[in-house]
């Protein structure tokens, strides 16, 4: 499969020519979900189901930042709590 620029990108480490959807599966979300653009996400949610989304979620969710974690949780009716961090520091006033 050849994938977007946009997704590519993110699998720098790797030889993406090798990569496979399904069997890469959890990696493949993990990526995305953590550093993909907005056109990666809409690419992600065109590619698997929000089963798998949520799935994935239930199994693998607290390797996410809590900001894509809860974005993530939300567009795939994962229903995870959502948690402290993700949006202005405290710092910032």
């Amino acid at each position: 499969m050849v994938l977007p620029d946009d997704v590519a990108l993110l699998f720098w480490d790797i030889d993406v020519g090798t990569l496979d959807l399904d069997r890469h599966r959890d990696y493949v979300l993990e990526r995305v979900m953590a550093r993909g653009n907005w056109t990666a996400m809409k690419w992600l949610r065109a590619q698997y189901p929000e089963d798998q989304i949520a799935g994935f979620l239930q199994r693998r969710g607290s390797h996410l930042p809590p900001r894509e974690r809860a974005y993530w949780s939300l567009v795939s009716n994962a229903g995870l709590p959502s948690e402290p961090g993700g949006g202005r520091p405290s710092w910032a006033g």
